[in-house]
Parts: C-alpha cells; structure tokens; sequence
C-alpha cells in the first residue's frame, strides 16, 4: 500500500472510532523501530494524527482491532434481512438448501478477523460499497450453487463478494463518493482498487489465494477488455466472473430500483445485452435465477418520456459515430493489445446499437408517433417497450464510457511529435457523453 492509501484508511478507523472503539491488538512502531502506540490504547483522533506522521512496520489493519465487529450470526441474519427486500433475490434465497449453504460460508468468514473488521469499517464508512458487497455474495452464492461448484469454491465466491471493492476504503473519499464526470487520472486511480484490493486480502493469514486472485480479476472481461492486466477467458477464474456479472447487476439496480417491482425485469433485459463479456455458463446460471423470480402484477406507474428519449438516441447515435471515427484512425496504428481491446469493445458496441434498434429510422418514426398520444392512450406493451429502449440505451452509454476510456489510454501511448496524436486527440474531445448518462 502506498502511504496515502494507509493514510485513508488510517482516517476511516478514526471515524469508525467515533462509534464502535478502535483498539490496538499490540504494540505500534514506525520503521526506525521508534515505540508509537502502546497494546490496548484506543485509536482516538489525537493518536491517529501521530501515525500519520510516520511509516510503520506493520499494515495498521494488522495491529488494531474493532469492538463489536460483525461477526457470523449478525452478517447470517442481515443478509437475509437484505435479501427480503429484493424480491428477486428472496426468490433464490428463501429455500432451505441456500439457507444452510449461507450458514456455512458466514462461519467460514469468521474464521478471519481482518475480514470482520474491514466488513465492519465498509458497514460503517461506505454504505454503498458494503451493500453493492452484500448483494454481490448473496447471488454470487446463488449463481455458484446453480453452477454445482465445490464449497471451497463457494466459499470464495461468498468472500469475493462481500470484499470486491473494500479497496475504495483506501482512495479519498471524494473518489469513492463521486458517479460520475470522472477524469483520465480520477479513472486510472478507480481503475487501482482491484489491486489495492489484492493487496489487503494477502495481509489476511490463511485466506486461500484464490480468492483475492478472483478480486483482483473481478472487472476482467473474457475478450481482454477488461482490467487491470487485460486477461482473456482461458485465464480468468469462474469465481471471478461470477462476481463480474454480480456486480454489473447491482449496478444497473441501483439504476431501476426506483421502478420497484419491474426492476427485476429491466436487470434482466440489461444482462442481455452483455452475453458475450461473461463465461456462457456464469451468462446461463445468472439468467435462469433471474427468470425465478415472481413476475410482476402491478402495472408500470411512471413511464421514461417519449420526448426524452428521442433526444437521448440522438445523441448516442451522434456519439457513436464520433467513436466510430476514431477507432477507424486507431485502427490504422501498429496492433498493440490495447488496440485489440478497443476492436473488441467496438464490435461489441456495434452489436448493441443494432440490437437496440437507435440506428433504425423505423424505432424513431414510432416514438416520434407515440409522442404525439397521451400517456393514458398507451398500452402496456408499449410502456414495457418504452422501458426497454430506456435500458438498452444506458447499456450504450456505459459502452461507449467504457471504449473511450480505452481510447484514451491509446492515444497517451501515440508519440506526440506524430500527425496521428493530433488527429487521434482532435477526435477524442469530440467524444462528450456527459449528456447521454442519464436521461435528461
């Protein structure tokens, strides 16, 4: 960990302080051997400022210790209790053979007290991060009982889920808590948490190595899109991707969650559109589970603006063609692997516009004509189809976030004193999708 990591983490136990007591399990000592804090002094703001002074022998998380840590029988009971308010995911998880399978893996996480006191700094620091964990070990268990796997692999599953993205407890806060208008440096810096997160878990004694191997590939993608080392499929773990596809799908819940009962059936409609990222059998286990889940009976009360719409697909289609333009430019470079990337997510982007219908002037002649009709004269297949042009144009968006983020990095890599960076540059600005994340 660099220093400003432990720094951050150091300021997350200090408010953790304010709460629940932060006690040190033995003696502190900074590199020059020099004694900073004795065994069972609490890690008050006055304390904490002397260690952040200084570079210590050990990993701070390896000398302290948290008071009421969330232990088995409390995460069991709140896992359950999160699940029973996604009645999507109650579906899979209300049945007795998932139920003792939960009880196993919860016993299996307090085995490590590193791991409760992190689980237990996330709960308490960064809500959103812990639940977007929770939800990540509750269906990735699912999907891995789905897909028959061993319990150690199970386990892994479980613990991968829960600590994915513990790494963001070591960027600044401001980092973690932003969605969106990310920079080149603020995305290299999100773009380490994998990493940062790989580097806790080795800390954790006895933890099987394969699950922080699963973490640090969580955001690795079968044709080598992904990252941080651009893995393709026959190098990737299956609990890897167990956990890639989980976390993809409480993202697009935090999205549709405000659509209550249908957004189990826009999360479905999501994952279609990204079949060819996963492993085919993760794509499979993760369908069938969404298809148990209870159909909704109540009808859509809040339906995307006809009017909005249109002006989001113009501008996608507008967007797509800037990046079009520029992979063509790129394409004509030397083939480095990120080159290759950048054909593999622009094909894949392709796929999706024609799916999605943006580049059919049929789509826009019938929203253009059920613009002119009252919300009252639409009928449900129509509202249905109005939420799955809505979905797939977000899919498009965080492609196109996704490719031009990789674009970026190409064209850093083209030597400035050549007439392509100027070109390649002069094409990126044009690339602006700030207004294509969210309806507006």
């Amino acid at each position: 960990m660099t220093d400003s990591q432990q720094n951050n983490y150091c300021l997350n136990l200090i408010e953790v302080n304010k709460k629940q007591p932060v006690i040190t399990t033995q003696d502190i000592f900074n590199q020059q051997g020099v004694l900073l804090l004795s065994e069972g002094a609490t890690l008050d703001e006055k304390r904490s400022q002397i260690l952040l002074q200084h570079k210590l022998i050990k990993p701070l998380e390896q000398c302290v210790g948290i008071a009421n840590s969330l232990d088995a029988h409390q995460l069991f009971e709140y896992l359950n209790k999160f699940a029973k308010n996604l009645p999507g995911l109650y579906a899979v998880t209300n049945n007795e053979s998932y139920q003792k399978t939960l009880r196993l893996v919860c016993l299996f996480y307090e085995k490590y007290p590193l791991l409760k006191q992190n689980l237990t700094v996330m709960a308490l620091r960064a809500k959103h991060i812990y639940f977007q964990g929770i939800f990540s070990a509750l269906a990735g268990v699912a999907i891995a009982k789905k897909l028959n796997l061993s319990l150690p692999d199970i386990q892994a599953t479980f613990i991968a889920g829960l600590f994915h993205d513990v790494g963001f407890l070591y960027l600044a806060p401001e980092l973690r808590e932003k969605s969106h208008g990310f920079s080149a440096h603020e995305w290299k810096a999100l773009q380490a948490h994998p990493l940062i997160t790989q580097r806790f878990m080795t800390m954790v004694p006895g933890l099987p190595k394969e699950i922080s191997l699963a973490i640090i590939d969580h955001h690795e993608r079968i044709d080598g899109t992904g990252y941080p080392r651009q893995l393709f499929g026959d190098k990737i773990s299956i609990v890897s991707q167990i956990i890639a596809a989980t976390d993809n799908i409480i993202f697009n819940h935090s999205r549709y969650q405000d659509y209550g009962v249908h957004a189990h059936s826009m999360l479905l409609a999501a994952l279609k559109l990204s079949d060819n990222i996963y492993f085919e059998s993760v794509y499979d286990a993760a369908t069938v589970l969404f298809k148990e889940a209870p159909a909704p009976t109540e009808n859509l009360l809040e339906l995307p603006s006809v009017e909005e719409l249109l002006n989001r697909q113009q501008k996608l289609r507008q967007q797509f063609t800037h990046a079009r333009s520029l992979s063509q430019q790129l394409f004509s470079l030397p083939q480095t692997p990120i080159i290759r990337s950048i054909s593999a997510v622009m094909g894949r982007l392709a796929i999706s516009v024609v799916r999605s219908g943006i580049l059919q002037p049929e789509q826009e002649e019938w929203l253009s004509n059920l613009r002119n009709r009252s919300p009252q004269e639409q009928d449900n297949n129509e509202g249905w189809s109005l939420i799955e042009i809505s979905v797939m144009q977000d899919q498009i968006h965080d492609q196109l976030v996704h490719l031009k983020n990789l674009m970026e990095r190409a064209v850093e890599n083209i030597s400035h004193e050549q007439t392509a960076f100027s070109q390649c540059t002069a094409l990126l600005h044009q690339i602006d999708l700030q207004d294509t994340a969210l309806v507006q």
